[in-house]
């Protein structure tokens, strides 16, 4: 064991057992219980249990600050039969979904869903379990409810079919939910619950998500084909629907002689659906969207900066802990997942980040701006030296002044929607997609997230069913801000004593950039392609030959942007090939490349993208005149 982590570990105690010092001092003093006990929720969605070991002993750090909990609840494999066949995208939001029938299926349910895919789920399930019991943690299950069901299902048992929960504009096959206010779905659901915890009996959270990839409630003003439902239960309220869905569980839980508390968490509600739910909350549960007081939630990079793994900015965290400090909150929940758990952070990260958290959880939050940014430059001094660490912290300040940028420029782009979801990354940029061969878009135009496969084809902008634009030279702008904190990384000291994370860093945002100017590319690419659209409507001719030096203008534009493409795209190549896979979310067998998971060939991907943008760059000269004298 290192000296950096054995003095973080004795730190972590000493805090810890101050922090129990003071809590029973209060209490006799005070004659009265103790401050309620803080739990802290961890989600990351690990499969291997290597890794998750790995977690667990991390997580463990967080024992002296009060009760940890791990969530368990990741499927062992993807839900390919979830899927139907054709460009039904939305299914991939759901195939990784966990629930508890993909664990302990009720009798009705399980003829249904394949067996071996319950074996597996139910396997990996309880061997966290028992990594949990060897470190003295507890358990959580993250679940969507009331998840959709196949549809021979409800073939089977028509009564019990409540919401259509798929999004329209995202696929072409309708999926339905149970409605939760037949008794039979609260027997199935409690049922299953029951036997979850039976067998894990140290499961003490079930946090849950609904109205939104899928699952929903009946007649929710926000479900994606509007409010439906069956007619025996319309005029019921939401509170009063979300109220009985939670008891649900806790009935569960009492038939295994367990008590748990729940988390409506991230769901989809009107404001009305809101305040009625808040009024109808049952004891120990809980609605994120509303007494937000009592819970908090601190995620780490990878949430937002998908498929890039490995970053943390130190100010980030240290506000979400010293929120945690000031406020009441009781429970937080620590997320190191990525949307749709196709990804999680890396583990290097998750320890900087846990050592961040155990060094402020249980302290004095400093006061003011200068007081923060003085907390800053310590944690700089300690991963940079005295050397370097100002340079470090100029660093952390130019991405906090980019992101801020990025924030007030440009609302919409994102690595999973933009880069991964329509392969920004991958695909080839070119005047005509309609040009490219089937051979051509084999690799890529099945994962373009879109129910129509012209509209995938042709719109590079079509983001889940809308038409995006991006402000012209905003991507351009927020890239090259982030690398000015990518250039004052790279000059921190050699000697520095977290030198090998800060240029990992370095690296993951090079990656990062890549990923955007691919974006700000295509979304400059698609504006020319808009504004052009009567030219590009005709076939292929010969433009206008009256010689000139300028030719069209906009081949000249979008010219640029190829060019700046095909750089990109090999300059992404050369850092994936330096070791920068490590630090881009991929599957690591060719069949979960999915819309939301990049291939494990993604370099060679990345070179055939290159061959096909060369192969057609004249394609333009038929649509648009070139310069001529």
């Amino acid at each position: 064991m290192n000296t950096r982590y054995l003095r973080k570990q004795l730190l972590s105690m000493a805090i810890g057992f101050m922090v129990l010092f003071v809590s029973v001092f209060s209490a006799l003093a005070n004659d009265g219980p103790a401050e309620e006990e803080k739990v802290f929720v961890i989600h990351a969605p690990i499969r291997d249990l290597v890794e998750f070991r790995k977690l667990a002993e991390q997580a463990a750090r967080l024992k002296p600050f009060g009760r940890v909990e791990v969530n368990i609840s990741t499927l062992a494999d993807k839900g390919f039969h979830d899927v139907p066949e054709g460009r039904n995208y939305w299914f991939e939001y759901t195939s990784y979904n966990p629930t508890p029938y993909k664990f302990f299926p009720d009798p009705k349910i399980a003829p249904f869903i394949p067996a071996e895919f319950v074996k597996k789920n139910r396997e990996l399930l309880l061997a966290k379990a028992d990594i949990l019991r060897k470190y003295g943690l507890d358990a959580a299950f993250w679940s969507y409810e009331p998840n959709y069901l196949p549809e021979a299902f409800f073939e089977a048992y028509p009564h019990l079919r409540g919401a259509r929960v798929d999004h329209p504009r995202r696929g072409n096959h309708p999926a339905f939910a149970p409605c939760v206010s037949v008794e039979e779905t609260q027997e199935i659901f409690a049922g299953m619950v029951a036997e979850l915890l039976e067998n894990v009996p140290e499961i003490h959270t079930f946090f849950f998500k609904t109205n939104d990839a899928g699952s929903g409630i009946c007649w929710s003003d926000w479900q994606y084909t509007g409010p439906n439902g069956p007619t025996h239960c319309k005029n019921i309220s939401m509170g009063e629907r979300v109220a009985t869905l939670m008891n649900t569980f806790k009935d569960g839980a009492g038939q295994a002689g367990q008590d748990v508390s729940i988390y409506l968490t991230g769901s989809m509600f009107s404001d009305e659906e809101k305040d009625d739910i808040f009024t109808h909350l049952p004891d120990d549960c809980y609605f994120q969207s509303h007494n937000s007081d009592k819970v908090r939630g601190i995620s780490s990079m990878i949430s937002g900066n998908y498929p890039v793994r490995g970053l943390l900015f130190p100010l980030d965290i240290l506000r979400s802990t010293h929120a945690v400090s000031r406020g009441s909150a009781n429970t937080v929940f620590i997320s190191f997942r990525a949307s749709y758990d196709r990804g999680y952070e890396r583990l290097d990260a998750v320890n900087m980040f846990f050592d961040l958290l155990v060094e402020n959880l249980g302290t004095t939050p400093p006061v003011g701006h200068i007081a923060e940014m003085e907390q800053l430059y310590k944690i700089c001094e300690e991963w940079a030296g005295e050397q370097s660490a100002e340079q470090l912290y100029n660093a952390f300040i130019t991405l906090e002044e980019a992101n801020n940028y990025k924030r007030d420029s440009m609302r919409g782009p994102t690595g999973i929607y933009w880069g991964v979801s329509v392969r920004h990354i991958t695909r080839p940029l070119v005047v005509a997609p309609d040009r490219l061969s089937e051979e051509e878009e084999a690799y890529f135009l099945p994962y373009v997230f879109n129910p129509s496969e012209q509209e995938a084809r042709m719109d590079y902008t079509d983001i889940h069913g809308a038409h995006r634009e991006v402000p012209s030279g905003s991507v351009d702008n927020y890239v090259s801000r982030v690398h000015r904190a990518i250039r004052l990384m790279e000059g921190v000291s050699e000697s520095a004593p977290e030198k090998e994370f800060i240029f990992n860093m370095a690296k993951a945002l090079k990656i990062y950039c890549s990923i955007f100017r691919s974006v700000g590319n295509f979304a400059e690419a698609q504006a020319i392609r808009d504004r052009n659209a009567e030219k590009l409507s005709v076939a292929p001719h010969r433009p206008d030959k009256t010689p000139t030096w300028d030719g069209d203008p906009e081949l000249q534009k979008f010219n640029a942007i190829m060019r700046d493409e095909l750089d990109n795209t090999q300059e992404l190549i050369d850092l994936l090939e330096d070791g920068g896979m490590d630090f881009i979310s991929h599957a690591n067998d060719s069949k979960y490349e999915d819309t939301f998971l990049l291939g494990p060939d993604l370099i060679e991907q990345l070179k055939l993208k290159r061959k096909i943008m060369i192969a057609h760059w004249t394609d333009i000269e038929g649509y648009m005149a070139t310069p001529f004298k």
